[in-house]
């Protein structure tokens, strides 16, 4: 887990690979982030202590302790605290695409009798 100090408190990640970050965030009383967009970022903030605000570009939503608040790509926004500190779990996580997968065969049933399926299961097969 990578520890990193911000101007606004600390960020612990946890997960990072090429489409999902996720990070949870300490953040001290009285502080943002910088006013940033992502290109092909969503950013998503749930919070599991305290309570933010989220400033965007159309106003500032107050996000409380267990809701969430979603960002989209393109879009200006920052986080920022009130007069006590809070903990959020922030995910950030590029659009899914249902087409990204690339099939060999087709799945479906397998042409095996009942001991012939109990024998390939025992012998280290998929169940």
């Amino acid at each position: 887990m990578e520890r990193i100090q911000k101007t606004w408190g600390e960020r612990y990640k946890l997960f990072q690979n090429s489409t999902c970050e996720v990070n949870i965030l300490y953040l001290r009383p009285q502080q943002r982030c910088s006013w940033h967009k992502h290109r092909t970022k969503y950013n998503q903030f749930f919070v599991i202590e305290g309570e933010i605000a989220i400033k965007t570009e159309w106003g500032v939503a107050i996000v409380a302790k267990e809701q969430i608040f979603t960002t989209k790509p393109g879009e200006w926004h920052e986080f920022q605290t009130r007069t006590k500190p809070a903990v959020v779990q922030e995910v950030m996580f590029v659009e899914y695409d249902a087409e990204d997968i690339e099939r060999d065969e087709l799945g479906g049933p397998m042409h095996l009798t009942p001991s012939e399926l109990m024998q390939y299961c025992r012998e280290g097969g998929h169940q």
